[in-house]
């Protein structure tokens, strides 16, 4: 033992440079890397522990009267050939439905809210009651999208597609006989119902 640390003592030197390249091979030292399994498993234990994000889906808002409904006589009449479209659409997004009463009362909000319940659109996997929303005038109509900022917003009014054509990514204008000035910055397009709209937006 004494021995040693007369050595230890003589080499001291040489002792701290063993030491030094000692900790370099161990800070330098090539890692080995993750298998499958191991990237797997991680991936699994971030999907499957609290307050995991899930993949956000894209927000749609859309015009209901002329697309979805129309009123006769003050009643709402649900379009019920939109109605798979429509289903399609909320099955891949959010999906928001603004419509414009024709007189501002909470007896003909309660009748579309009816008219939509009874056509069948409510419901898992379907659209969101909480998430149909009334107005009385057309400026109402663009200021609500607006607020809403959706990925994608579906209208019948050349006017209010105009408006919303610089601040929505996408505003898609419904209607074959709809003409109107091509939007600034091209987010404009035009599909002559809401069916036509789901088949390429789905196919």
């Amino acid at each position: 033992m004494l021995a040693f640390l007369s050595w230890a003592s003589t080499n001291r030197q040489l002792l701290i440079a063993l030491a030094l390249v000692l900790l370099c091979w161990w800070l330098l030292r090539p890692k080995t890397p993750p298998t499958v399994g191991d990237e797997l498993g991680a991936a699994s234990a971030r999907s499957t522990r609290p307050g995991a994000s899930m993949p956000r889906r894209r927000s749609v808002s859309i015009s209901t009267p002329g697309i979805l409904l129309r009123f006769h006589a003050g009643t709402p009449e649900v379009d019920d050939s939109a109605i798979t479209a429509l289903l399609a659409l909320c099955a891949i997004a959010d999906v928001h439905l603004v419509t414009q009463l024709e007189t501002d009362s909470d007896a003909q909000e309660k009748a579309v809210i009816g008219a939509f319940e009874a056509a069948g659109i409510f419901g898992a996997g379907a659209c969101d009651r909480r998430k149909v929303i009334c107005c009385a005038t057309e400026d109402g109509r663009a200021a609500i999208v607006r607020q809403l900022a959706p990925r994608v917003h579906i209208e019948t009014s050349d006017k209010i597609a105009q408006y919303l054509a610089p601040h929505v990514p996408s505003v898609v204008l419904i209607g074959a006989s709809s003409v109107g000035a091509p939007s600034a910055n091209g987010s404009m397009s035009r599909c002559s119902s809401l069916a036509e709209y789901a088949s390429v937006s789905l196919g």
